[in-house]
């Protein structure tokens, strides 16, 4: 953007040609708002489809200007048009924002050029310097991407190990339940990590036959997922810690070497960055070493205690992350002692097979394919298609305004409304306080920079800060973001001499745009007459059950990391996701029923608990040839498909059997580890059952209610 911004502006105005900065910089920072991380062969047609579009769009607005009605009518049903095609994937999404962008971006210029395509063209000139400029770089860098996603990956999960730390504080007794919450919270942002690292591999797999580069960063792909699973697993009850374990420093000890491998989570993410050598810290070792002794010590004393197993499961799940990771560090290390030689099989024997280099593709590939995915949004019950309609009623509407008298400056209010009416009601109204304060605070810093530095040089430098700093911050800091790009707004609009006429419109257009937006959230189909909790527990709870059912195999056929197991595996965590989003967006609802939040946030607590119970099995599968243990497996399976999806009363008095059963097993002490793992983790998902209905059952009469 430094580059691209700095040739829109500077670069015109040396070359005599400062009457095409405004347009050719907008359609630039349109373009840039449709990039996605593709193959160049995407890419080049990703160009020439955002060429198009912009071109079309903003020609047939310019010859529709003078005809207000039917100006409307295409701006506002066009741009319903363009959302609805986000329903085809990302990439269309991406390509459709900023071509509804464009349409506002025309109204900027409308009646100032001699010709209709003069300005059309001058965009579709920004776009190809933008996109050209991107695809320079990414013959330059073209593992860019994968790398800063596989780094975001591993500084998410190292997060979400710290969130998991703090369950092992013997002082937290009272808040088991709310840490439990904000680990489902932090989960969610790992798996929509794991979602883009996933995208950004799989198009550069279609891009060419696997070598040995695709090889490595699909080896640490598949290492950030073993890791997730691994790191997800949960092994005993967190609200018995303190009751059993308070007064040893086992408790601690599990703490720091959890808090250990959050940091070799994070030494890798910027060993992936800067793509360097892993180099693991020398401390790590003893503190595992000791934890062993402490746990090892703790048992010969306490020999009838049965809760200890627990805490044994654990540590078996820590040294095996240890190992991998050392493992990882080693086998860089040997491939920098051969001349540039990449890792081919650094994270897991178990992917160096050919089937298991493979992703699963999301992508179109029929024109069925592309009707199928537009007719699941052409109904109210589509989150997309109630976006759609509410953007054509607040260009309609805004529109509108913006021909009355007073809003000189009107496509303002469409530019604020586009930018704050996200697709909730949540996401809206986070945007709208963050829009309104970044444009004020804009606006206030505008003034003394338009008064201080009058030159245009420098105006058009601080333009290029501006802009670099927006795109920087957009994803990460929004009210600033939004501050940046009022100063490049007012900043461009100074040079045809409107830098201080449009502050106050300015301020006055962002808040219509804020209430238009507010408004359209609130009372055109808004998201709690369609929120339907029990469809989205329903597809959470078979998500879950089918991952089990998937780990279940592997334990009866033996561990595989094909497609189908990683399917199984991504779609139970992505359905949590939306049971997750779902129930936190209930607390910022106008009028928000306080019992069933509470209810509806415990019952996420117990359903992610029962995905973590089910990725422990998953992180240690293995095939059991014990009769026992795999009897007991499906019995579990059953038991758990019958209570959740076929909605059967839960025997209690067979329940209880089962779980004697296997706490009777437990005590057998010829038991491997691996098995001694199965029996608790079936214990735990059992033993939670009924809580976990009972919230269910409570939630629904509510949500009728």
């Amino acid at each position: 953007m430094l580059i691209v911004l700095s040739g829109t502006t500077l670069g015109l105005l040396f070359l005599g040609f400062e009457q095409l900065i405004v347009p050719i910089t907008l359609g630039a920072i349109a373009a840039a708002l449709t990039d996605f991380d593709d193959r160049l062969s995407l890419r080049l047609r990703n160009l020439s489809y955002v060429c198009v579009l912009f071109f079309a769009v903003s020609s047939i607005l310019d010859l529709l200007h003078p005809y207000k009605l039917l100006f409307l009518i295409y701006l506002s049903l066009s741009s319903a048009a363009l959302m609805l095609m986000g329903a085809l994937g990302p990439r269309y999404a991406t390509i459709s924002f900023g071509t509804v962008l464009l349409s506002i971006y025309t109204m900027f210029g409308l009646g100032e050029y001699a010709a209709w395509y003069l300005q059309p063209s001058y965009f579709v000139c920004g776009a190809l310097w933008y996109g050209l400029t991107s695809i320079l770089f990414y013959l330059l860098k073209p593992t860019q991407a994968v790398q800063d996603n596989l780094a975001a990956c591993f500084n998410e999960i190292a997060t979400l190990l710290f969130a998991k730390a703090k369950l092992f504080d013997p002082d937290n007794k009272a808040n088991v339940e709310q840490l439990l919450y904000e680990v489902s919270l932090q989960n969610s942002q790992v798996v929509h990590s794991l979602n883009q690292s996933k995208a950004s591999l799989m198009t550069r797999l279609k891009a060419s036959r696997a070598n040995q580069n695709t090889i490595y960063w699909l080896n640490l792909y598949f290492f950030a997922q073993d890791m997730h699973e691994q790191t997800a697993s949960n092994y005993l009850h967190y609200e018995h810690i303190q009751h059993n374990f308070s007064r040893t420093d086992l408790i601690y000890r599990f703490q720091k070497n959890i808090r250990l491998q959050a940091l070799n989570c994070q030494a890798l993410a910027q060993s992936i960055l800067n793509q360097h050598v892993l180099r693991l810290p020398l401390d790590d070792v003893e503190p595992l070493a000791n934890l062993e002794h402490s746990l090892a010590e703790w048992i010969q004393q306490n020999p009838q205690n049965m809760e200890v197993k627990n805490l044994g499961l654990v540590l078996s799940n820590l040294r095996s992350v240890h190992q991998q990771f050392a493992h990882l560090a080693e086998q860089q290390s040997l491939s920098t002692a051969h001349k540039n030689t990449e890792i081919q099989h650094s994270i897991d024997p178990t992917h160096s097979a050919q089937d298991n280099f493979q992703l699963l593709d999301d992508d179109l590939h029929s024109a069925e394919e592309v009707w199928y995915r537009l007719k699941q949004n052409l109904s109210p019950q589509s989150a997309l298609f109630r976006h759609a309609v509410r953007i054509a009623f607040v260009f309609a509407v805004g529109y509108a305004i913006s021909l009355l008298p007073f809003a000189k400056n009107g496509y303002w209010i469409l530019l604020t409304s586009l930018f704050v009416c996200q697709i909730s009601y949540f996401a809206t109204k986070s945007r709208l306080k963050m829009r309104t304060l970044g444009t004020l605070l804009g606006v206030l810093l505008g003034i003394p920079l338009l008064y201080f530095v009058p030159s245009i040089e420098g105006q058009l430098v601080l333009t290029i800060v501006a802009g670099v700093y927006f795109f920087y911050l957009r994803a990460k800091k929004y009210a600033i973001a939004t501050l940046m790009a009022t100063l490049m707004v007012l900043l461009i609009f100074n040079l045809k001499g409107a830098g201080y006429s449009i502050i106050l419109p300015r301020i006055i257009d962002t808040l219509i745009g804020c209430g238009l937006a507010w408004f359209a959230v609130s009372f055109i189909w808004p998201d709690w007459n369609f929120r339907n909790i029990s469809k989205t527990m329903s597809k959470s709870t078979q998500a879950t059950l089918a991952y089990f059912n998937a780990v279940i195999e592997q334990y009866q056929t033996g561990r595989n990391n094909g497609t189908a197991y990683r399917a199984a595996r991504r779609n139970a965590h992505n359905a949590q996701i939306e049971l997750s989003s779902m129930i936190s967006s209930l607390s910022t609802e106008p009028n928000p029923n306080q019992a069933l939040i509470h209810t509806a946030f415990r019952y996420l607590v117990y359903s992610h608990s029962q995905l973590s119970y089910v990725s422990a099995l998953g992180s240690h599968r293995e095939q059991v040839n014990d009769a026992q243990i795999l009897e007991l497996l499906q019995a579990c399976q059953s038991t758990l498909q019958q209570a959740l999806i076929q909605h059967q009363a839960l025997d209690i008095p067979t329940l209880q059997d089962t779980l004697t059963k296997i706490q009777h097993l437990s005590q057998v002490t010829s038991l491997s580890d691996n098995l001694l793992l199965a029996l608790k983790q079936i214990s735990l998902l059992l033993e939670t059952l009924p809580e976990l209905i009972k919230l269910r059952t409570h939630l629904l009469e509510l949500e009728i209610k």
